[in-house]
């Protein structure tokens, strides 16, 4: 695709209808996981379904020793009761629940439901920590071949205050940036496409495309951070880079660098790992 090329609907440039046509949210033991259900819900397509998954995951009993039975059993009862209160907060077209491990069982069912979006909350962990110890939210960023939002409080039940778009010029960007316009205005909230100078980017971009863009002298994860607000959403392309791992690396750092919920959009397949795989 060219740049000066509008996306014609054969490409695999995301419309933002499209992406928000099919979501899938993870209902896991935690209130972050009821964020991601309510801001799933505001996302949603006027025609779209969402679906609750919740997962059961019976095997972290194994850690509570002689009391591994109980443990289960308060697992189960946990999810079914999380899984009740998402549905008193949404309006679900369907809701499930699985045992086993959350992203392999929404890797699964996003493949088998055909779904455009994953949703599950954020771990309340900064960008160090987070990739170091691991998690639901940095396993959904590498494994779930599909759009993936990391939702944390802020909103939800009403859209977001601003949306904040990060643009590096690169294809997956602009892809985002035509997502989050067309979401803004949807949505009815004020957007913020945000330049880090310091990265390298195409500045013929700015006279022709871009020219409400904010610019920052930093970079791209510092200009985010600092104009995105707890009551945001930012909007950022994964795509194909995001496979190769050096694009999908300045993702993560946004993701776990801001306090807000993002949104990482990839626009094309990436081949399928297991989450265990590392």
């Amino acid at each position: 695709m060219t740049s000066e090329a509008p996306a014609s609907p054969a490409t695999t440039t995301p419309v933002a209808g499209a992406v928000f046509e099919r979501i899938l949210v993870g209902i896991d033991e935690t209130p972050e996981s009821l964020v991601a259900a309510a801001q799933a819900a505001v996302l949603r397509a006027s025609l779209g379904q969402l679906v609750l998954v919740a997962i059961a995951e019976r095997h972290l009993a194994a850690h509570a020793g002689l009391a591994a039975t109980d443990a289960a059993e308060l697992i189960d009862a946990g999810t079914w009761q999380d899984l009740v209160r998402a549905r008193e907060i949404v309006a679900a077209d369907d809701a499930i629940l699985h045992t086993g491990r959350l992203v392999r069982v929404l890797v699964r069912e996003r493949e088998r439901r055909g779904a455009t979006l994953v949703a599950i909350g954020a771990r309340p962990r900064r960008h160090g920590a987070a990739l170091a110890l691991g998690g639901h939210d940095v396993e959904a960023l590498r494994h779930i071949p599909c759009s993936v939002l990391i939702a944390r409080p802020g909103w939800g039940l009403r859209p977001p205050e601003r949306i904040v778009v990060g643009v590096d010029g690169l294809h997956e960007s602009r892809a985002a940036e035509l997502v989050a316009r067309q979401l803004a205005e949807r949505l009815g909230c004020e957007l913020v496409p945000v330049i880090g100078l310091a990265d390298t980017f195409d500045l013929a971009l700015l006279r022709t495309e871009l020219d409400d863009a904010l610019l920052d002298p930093g970079r791209l994860v510092d200009a985010v951070a600092g104009t995105a607000t707890r009551a945001s959403l930012v909007v950022l392309g994964a795509g194909v880079l995001a496979a190769r791992g050096k694009h999908h690396s300045l993702v993560e750092q946004i993701v776990f660098g801001v306090s807000c919920s993002v949104l990482a959009l990839r626009d094309e397949p990436v081949a399928h790992r297991d989450p265990a795989s590392g």
